[in-house]
């Protein structure tokens, strides 16, 4: 997928701007949360209905915003010099809040035809860096070269695509993503109980315990000096578009307090576990473990990869269907149907293709982050609408919440 070259204070004008969405959405995240009007709740009547079981909430929002990133970032340039745990951890938090600041923003501005466009863009962006991601880290144990790689290529993306098409069609997300974090704490546990068995002749063994040397000055110094965080960060700006409008479709019923603690809480969890098992080891290196661990860590991203995609075609499709019917004043399932197989079937025909060829190819991370600056002018105003929204200073009626007793009295209605 190609490299970085030198460090992140090489790309100061990037580096900054990266920086600071990633420190300005963490602060509008903890504002919002201890604000009196977090306790408004979403409500957008031609969205997803109310996922009432906490658990499966999580585990949507878990599988869409960690997407195979969580179990995928570990370049084995940072396994050998700061730890992957490390940028991890910054991104881990950084794409958190900017996913739940896009999420609060999307419940405003998710019917605005502009937004459709910028969904778009955010998805072929975003997946044309994590479903290769995932590819990749799937395919790398088994060092596969010539013609075979390609083949192999094609097949995995090509399972990606149909499982991920076959979710969409049959509406599996919110079984599939329980699925996924089963698969991922099976994973993990076989991961735990084989680490005396892998090779680890070159990872620094000093690294491999979550959060160790966070009483020197190293974890810090990578916010300047390591770019390959902010690479993932860069990434995230992109794909958090579509992430934030997930957030608009599944989160009925949800206050904005509950999104920001139930969003926050399922992914540090996830990366919390993963470092306590496999820290700077990364997937990469389940192969050494026998021949079952591999196939049991390529299962599990598989199935982030499928979620992931699912999710950020679903709201495609959902633009798409409020687009036709908007258009004609009426509802027409016939045209309805066509419109969201259309929909489901290009855009994994288009993601599916373009991720072979970047596979094939190779894409540079360099020009992945100057190309995620085109989302940054949507983060600019999402983060100025969250601190309006945390002082009560935005339209609550356009906000895409409602109070509380607003809430409860359509639950008696019903």
């Amino acid at each position: 997928m190609g490299k970085l070259e030198g460090v992140a204070t090489d790309y100061p004008l990037m580096l900054c701007i990266y920086l600071g969405i990633f420190l300005i959405c963490t602060i509008a995240c903890v504002v919002l949360y201890f604000s009196k009007h977090s306790k408004r709740v979403v409500w957008l009547p031609d969205q997803h209905k109310v996922i009432k079981s906490k658990y499966s909430y999580m585990a949507m929002l878990a599988c869409t915003f960690t997407g195979v990133y969580l179990v995928g970032s570990f370049p084995s340039e940072l396994q050998n010099t700061y730890g992957t745990w490390n940028a991890d951890l910054f991104y881990t938090l950084g794409q958190t809040c900017l996913m739940l600041i896009a999420g609060i923003y999307s419940l405003a501005t998710f019917k605005e035809k502009k937004s459709t466009i910028l969904n778009i863009l955010s998805i072929v962006i975003g997946l044309s860096t994590s479903i290769p991601m995932a590819a990749t880290t799937i395919l790398a144990p088994l060092q596969i070269d010539g013609l075979g790689k390609i083949i192999s290529i094609v097949v995995v993306i090509g399972v990606i695509v149909l499982f991920a098409t076959l979710s969409i069609k049959k509406n599996l997300l919110v079984k599939y993503s329980r699925i996924n974090i089963l698969m991922f704490i099976i994973t993990s546990i076989a991961l735990f109980t084989t680490i005396s068995t892998y090779d680890n002749s070159m990872v620094d063994m000093t690294k491999i315990l979550p959060f160790q040397g966070m009483l020197n000055v190293e974890p810090w110094q990578e916010l300047l000096v390591n770019p390959y965080w902010w690479y993932f960060e860069a990434t995230v700006v992109s794909w958090s578009v579509f992430c934030g409008r997930f957030v608009a479709y599944c989160s009925n019923g949800y206050s904005i307090k509950n999104i920001l603690k139930y969003g926050t809480f399922s992914l540090i969890a996830l990366t919390v576990v993963w470092h306590l098992v496999s820290a700077a080891t990364g997937y990469t290196l389940s192969f050494s473990r026998g021949p079952a661990i591999y196939v049991l860590t390529a299962l599990t991203m598989l199935a982030f990869a499928v979620t992931s995609l699912d999710s950020a075609t679903k709201t495609l499709v959902n633009d798409m269907v409020r687009l036709l019917e908007e258009k004609e004043n009426k509802k027409d399932d016939i045209s309805t149907k066509k419109v969201m197989d259309f929909v489901t079937y290009a855009t994994m025909g288009i993601l599916g293709g373009l991720n072979i060829i970047l596979l094939v190819t190779g894409f540079p991370r360099l020009f992945t982050i100057v190309l995620c600056l085109i989302f940054v002018p949507f983060f600019i105003r999402a983060m100025v609408y969250s601190f309006e929204f945390a002082f009560g200073k935005v339209d609550y009626s356009k906000s895409g919440t409602i109070t509380e007793e607003e809430y409860n009295l359509i639950n008696s209605v019903e």
